[in-house]
């Protein structure tokens, strides 16, 4: 009996130091896998702080022949990094939206427009199936890209020019809908392929901003080709506004207060569709103007003798702001009021960084 009682301790002893060590292992494993989940999460969340919007700079030694260089190269590194090729697709075509709203003197430059033609042309698309886009075709024909008119159709350096505001590049299922009701001189109406805006406040057409056509559905990609330029209302006039207002009908209704307008920008660039065949944007820096925006006015215009190119418009409006503050500063003039509204919007809705510790911008060659 003593035995099997001294057994019985042996036992009990030998079970409560197996249940001690259990637990510690137990313990130890969920301390174990506690630790690889926070330290996982610290990984993620370094990798999350050190990406960043990658806008690649080129300086240009002049604004004619540079030009050709710095495209090709800035084109060849974004298919480098992509892994896309910018080549023909099902479409065979393609198209350079422009920005000419503040007049001839600070239009997106023509070289730049004749360096993408020719290397887009090298890259095996023809120069009929290169499209120069933008709103207005008074516009597009002061600042130099009306060359020549064959039969209605417009060109450029044998490129047709497409000028949105003929209307015939809209359709009425293909629209922006918002609240916000057009302008009297800036209502759509009589349009030419069948059908008509009615023009009567009391109709759902009246708050809709038609989408252009052609860069929905018969390219494979355009490309953005902005500039730099101080508005009023939208605080800069650059990447996001010329990839989207200056692309739909009505868009002057969206100008009456800088929320409506940074609103209107975000979610017209947000349309899957219309974003879809956006793969690139440029902004030139031949000349920009920091106040006296939107129209141009060489007393407020400056030069840097660079090009920049970003998938990311977001990034790029945000350096813009910064180069515009620095010579509003330099030249006595208050910065441009916070916060940045069109930017932050686009930012929230994933269409870019607008913060701008999430921008690097990468060289492409040496400063001349």
């Amino acid at each position: 009996m003593r035995i099997f009682s001294k057994s019985l301790f042996v036992l009990q002893v030998l079970l409560q130091t197996l249940i001690q060590i259990s637990k510690k292992l137990i313990f130890g494993a969920k301390f174990l896998l506690l630790f690889l989940l926070v330290f996982l999460e610290s990984m993620l969340l370094i990798a999350e702080d050190e990406k960043k919007s990658i806008v690649l700079e080129y300086s240009l030694s002049n604004f004619e022949e540079a030009y050709a260089d710095a495209v090709d190269q800035l084109l060849s590194e974004h298919e480098k990094l992509s892994g896309q090729r910018l080549i023909p697709g099902s479409t065979q075509k393609v198209a350079l939206k422009v920005n000419t709203r503040a007049g001839e003197g600070l239009s997106t430059p023509l070289n730049l427009v004749r360096a993408m033609i020719k290397s887009l042309e090298s890259r095996g698309f023809e120069r009929q199936s290169i499209s120069i886009v933008d709103f207005s075709r008074v516009n597009l024909k002061n600042a130099g890209f009306y060359e020549k008119d064959k039969e209605g159709t417009f060109y450029f350096e044998d490129c047709p020019v497409v000028a949105l505001n003929s209307l015939k590049y809209f359709e009425p299922d293909w629209y922006y809908d918002s609240p916000i009701p057009p302008l009297l001189k800036d209502r759509p109406y009589n349009q030419s392929n069948g059908f008509s805006f009615l023009d009567n406040e009391a109709t759902p057409t009246f708050r809709k901003s038609f989408l252009p056509i052609p860069l929905l559905f018969e390219v494979d990609f355009w490309i953005n080709l902005a500039v730099g330029v101080e508005d009023p209302t939208l605080g800069v006039d650059g990447a996001l506004a010329n990839a989207s207002l200056w692309n739909v009908s009505n868009h002057l209704r969206f100008l009456a207060n800088e929320s409506t307008a940074a609103v209107a920008i975000a979610e017209i660039l947000g349309i899957p569709e219309f974003n879809k065949h956006l793969i690139l944007h440029f902004v030139a820096l031949e000349e920009f103007q920091f106040i006296g925006g939107p129209f141009y006015n060489s007393l407020y215009s400056r030069v840097q003798p660079k090009l920049w190119m970003s998938s990311d418009p977001v990034a790029l409006d945000r350096l813009l702001v910064d180069l515009i503050n620095r010579e509003r500063r330099e030249n006595g003039f208050n910065e441009l009021p916070t916060p940045y509204l069109q930017l932050s919007y686009a930012s929230e809705i994933g269409l870019g960084e607008d913060s701008i510790e999430s921008i690097a911008i990468q060289k492409i060659n040496h400063e001349h």
